[in-house]
């Protein structure tokens, strides 16, 4: 990933003061990795009797100390609008983060990761975070990894209205974007399917 590059997070606006906080405090919510969508989330494949509890325990404790924010490489994706943004009715929040502040990692969708007990390093949590089933590549997943926080901070470069979204809505998005920071861009959702 560069530093320029443009990652985005859908979101809905029934719980609108999430929105709210993300433009005006530019950052992210971070979660635990087990409050994720994905009940594999933090899972891994060893060899029966190669890792012993201690090690298991250890790699439990270092993916309990990570906190992730996960987006996603593309602005046009149906299934993400429909799953994460109310069926258009809601945002895809452009951003640029950081990397020299936070670990930028996009996901591989091989599987769960297989560690060996020679492979345990204080890396291993977050590569374990970074593998997920090949039924979530539609997302194009990045993830951003901190410790000790719970948020990420994000310079928010656009936001991209949803196609079904009330002209109320937009009309009130228009506005608060305008009385936070006019570089932000506001525009309508395109599709690759127009």
């Amino acid at each position: 990933m560069g530093e320029d590059d443009v990652l985005y997070k859908y979101r809905g606006i029934k719980e609108f003061r999430y929105f709210v906080d993300i433009v005006l405090n530019k950052r992210f919510y971070a979660a635990p990795y087990f409050d994720l969508n994905d009940p594999m989330e933090g899972h891994y494949l060893y060899n029966s009797g190669e890792l012993d509890s201690d090690v298991r325990d250890l790699i439990k404790s270092q993916k309990e100390k990570l906190r992730i924010c996960s987006l996603s490489k593309v602005a046009d994706n149906e299934l993400m609008w429909s799953h994460y943004a109310e069926g258009h009715r809601g945002v895809a929040i452009g951003v640029t983060v950081n990397e020299s502040k936070h670990a930028v990692v996009p996901v591989d969708y091989d599987g769960p990761l297989q560690i060996e007990r020679v492979g345990i390093h204080n890396a291993t949590a977050q590569e374990i975070l970074s593998h997920k089933l090949k039924v979530w590549s539609y997302e194009e997943e990045v993830r951003v990894f901190i410790r000790n926080k719970q948020y990420v901070d994000v310079k928010v470069e656009e936001v991209l209205l949803g196609r079904s979204m009330s002209k109320q809505d937009i009309g009130f998005i228009k506005k608060l974007i305008a009385s936070v920071d006019e570089s932000i861009e506001v525009k309508g959702a395109s599709s690759k399917y127009d």
